[in-house]
């Protein structure tokens, strides 16, 4: 004879079932899931180095863009998903002021280079958990960057002087405008003492 199962029994199976599948189906969710803010920095990278810079800039801007709406995540969405990546982001309008830089457009350079600057400034890593390697990683990048910038700015002086980086315009004509820290020896003064 057969002993039927009751009501609660069978009540606790199949909830058991449904919570099994309901969480299968999360893990084979977030197992799948990729992370587009990287998906994106690498369609940017394989662009510029295919020389194809408006594709490229499209895709750094869009993995800049994600790294900004993941910022503004849930609770929830933060638990479950990683946290979205500063260092990256930092790369990817890297990438895109290199890109633009490649497409003629040093004003927009700018901007996207201050924009990694803003996200690795490279002395922002004080109670962070990193190794020696990471810290020093991210502080080279954010010196390229530094570079990078200040060559715009010296390759091209229109641009430099609306960022306000550049030396001002001489108004007397005469090309001897001081500037601190510039080199004394070519300024009036007592001269050099080894000339008589």
């Amino acid at each position: 004879m057969r002993k039927n199962k009751s009501f609660a029994q069978r009540l606790a199976v199949t909830s058991t079932a449904v919570a099994g599948a309901i969480i299968f189906s999360i893990g084979l969710y977030l197992y799948h899931w990729s992370d587009d803010q990287y998906a994106l920095y690498n369609r940017g990278m394989a662009a510029y180095r295919a020389n194809d810079m408006q594709v490229a800039i499209k895709f750094a801007d869009q993995s800049v863009s994600v790294y900004k709406t993941r910022k503004a995540d849930s609770w929830m969405e933060r638990f479950v998903y990683p946290k979205p990546d500063r260092e990256l982001a930092a790369q990817a309008a890297f990438l895109k002021g290199k890109a633009l830089l490649r497409a003629n457009q040093p004003a927009a350079a700018v901007q996207s280079f201050k924009e990694s600057l803003e996200l690795n400034s490279g002395n922002l890593y004080l109670g962070r958990q990193l190794t020696e390697a990471e810290f020093h990683q991210y502080y080279e990048a954010a010196m390229v960057t530094k570079y990078d910038l200040e060559l715009v700015f010296k390759n091209n002086p229109p641009q430099a002087q609306k960022q306000g980086k550049g030396k001002p315009q001489d108004k007397s004509g005469n090309g001897t405008t001081p500037l601190p820290g510039e080199d004394p020896s070519t300024q009036p003064g007592k001269g050099r003492p080894n000339t008589i």
